[in-house]
């Protein structure tokens, strides 16, 4: 994903030293799993659901995933400054959306949320991705923020990849109208060790050659945000005069 240029990550000064004084002792971050498709935003209900730009290429087998022994022999700090608001439009109350390597499909749109004790996914994505029969049915309660309760359809268990680390994530399916694909919570923000922030709309976290950055998606968070807006506003439209 790094070279393929997928999504804006950068690797720190001190962690390209790193990578290149312990070549001896680590062989480099492996090779990605070959992309398959990328799935956009994700607008509309049943018939009129539409997938913007998805793409399909050849699929190879997922490599192997990387333990993280190598954690508490970290010797960079996490830090953000200047330099990371870069491209930034300050003031914003924008949410921290990346887009992250899912078994063999890069996501766009998922939100990284510190405040939700769980993964979550759109079944739609799932359709597109071709996933339906992994599947597990499993029903767990979700509560928000006014104490609103929501019922979960299934479960998935799903190798996420960053940074050359791919960690077995298990996302909850839930079929509601969402403004993203999904959401990253803190099972997987925790297992991978991040720091996010979303004053920066960036995500940093450790991996065996240094410390790996994922930069968000301002400007393509609002846009999606302004097309949600809009489908909502057709969809009263149309409920008000079917009232009539």
């Amino acid at each position: 994903m790094f070279h393929q240029g997928h999504i804006k990550e950068l690797m720190s000064d001190q962690g390209r030293a790193n990578f290149k004084h312990g070549q001896e002792q680590h062989q480099g971050p492996p090779k990605p799993p070959s992309l398959v498709r990328t799935i956009q935003m994700i607008i509309g209900e049943g018939d009129n659901a539409s997938i913007n730009n998805v793409k399909c290429t050849t699929t190879h087998k997922l490599k192997r995933s990387i333990t993280h022994e190598w954690y508490d022999k970290l010797g960079e700090s996490i830090i953000f400054d200047k330099s990371d608001t870069h491209g930034l439009v300050f003031p914003h109350y924008d949410a921290l959306v990346i887009t992250l390597r899912v078994f063999d499909t890069d996501v766009r749109h998922i939100m990284v949320d510190d405040g939700s004790g769980a993964c979550i996914i759109h079944p739609r994505v799932l359709n597109q991705m071709k996933l339906e029969d992994r599947i597990v049915p499993c029903c767990i309660t979700l509560t928000g923020f006014i104490n609103a309760i929501e019922q979960t359809s299934g479960e998935i268990t799903l190798h996420v990849l960053a940074g050359g680390v791919t960690l077995k994530t298990t996302f909850h399916i839930m079929d509601q109208d969402t403004t993203y694909n999904a959401i990253i919570g803190r099972p997987w923000i925790h297992g991978m060790k991040v720091i996010p922030s979303c004053l920066y709309i960036f995500i940093k976290f450790p991996i065996p050659w240094g410390v790996f950055s994922i930069r968000g998606e301002q400007r393509t968070t609002r846009e999606y945000y302004h097309i949600a807006q809009d489908c909502t506003y057709s969809q009263q439209l149309k409920e008000k005069a079917n009232e009539v």
